[in-house]
């Protein structure tokens, strides 16, 4: 019980370091060299703080600060959403459907926008509309498409931005997006 109980309070205390490091590492990007913010957000990664995972794996996928790696950018991404970032998981999300860092993978790209689209992220919710419209990783179903894609819509985080993108495609004549609007006139409401 005791060894149990240690190996917790170790834990705990690797997450708080990590977590202090990353705060860190977010104010030296602002007051000292890009280099040091990068060393010391991956440190903080590595001691498993989610957002310093998130940061790091957006670091690899942009080449900020490091030259881009599609598979460093997934293995961070990865890390994070195991641990719950809503982000990452959409994240993980695109590379499976991309093939960025990864084989690509329809079902397991329809995964990891669920997971991500019940953290409540719009651009989740705006690909898991899309996933069922296209029937991409799973069974094409009109009335979901239009139920997740009304709700990326209506998202306060995102969702005047993805329907100011729709309509814009709509516009230039892209048939999916004058097909996302149909399914979201026509879905019933949330």
């Amino acid at each position: 019980m005791k060894k149990w109980l240690m190996a917790l309070l170790a834990l705990a205390m690797c997450l708080l370091v990590g977590q202090r490091i990353y705060r860190e590492g977010k104010m030296l990007s602002n007051s000292k060299t890009p280099a040091e913010a990068f060393r010391e957000m991956k440190k903080a990664a590595e001691l498993g703080d989610k957002h310093a995972q998130y940061r790091l794996a957006r670091c690899y996928d942009r080449g900020h600060m490091v030259e881009r790696n599609d598979s460093l950018a997934f293995q961070w991404y990865m890390k994070a959403a195991q641990q719950g970032s809503g982000k990452a998981m959409y994240q993980v999300g695109k590379c499976y459907r991309n093939g960025e860092g990864v084989t690509i993978n329809p079902e397991f790209a329809f995964t990891w926008f669920s997971r991500a689209a019940m953290k409540d992220n719009a651009n989740a919710q705006y690909a898991l509309g899309r996933c069922y419209m296209k029937g991409e990783g799973v069974v094409a179903d009109q009335d979901k498409a239009g139920r997740w894609l009304r709700r990326a819509i209506q998202n306060p985080k995102g969702g005047a931005d993805i329907q100011y993108r729709i309509k814009k495609h709509a516009a230039e004549g892209n048939e999916d997006a004058r097909n996302m609007i149909q399914l979201i006139n026509s879905s019933s409401q949330l």
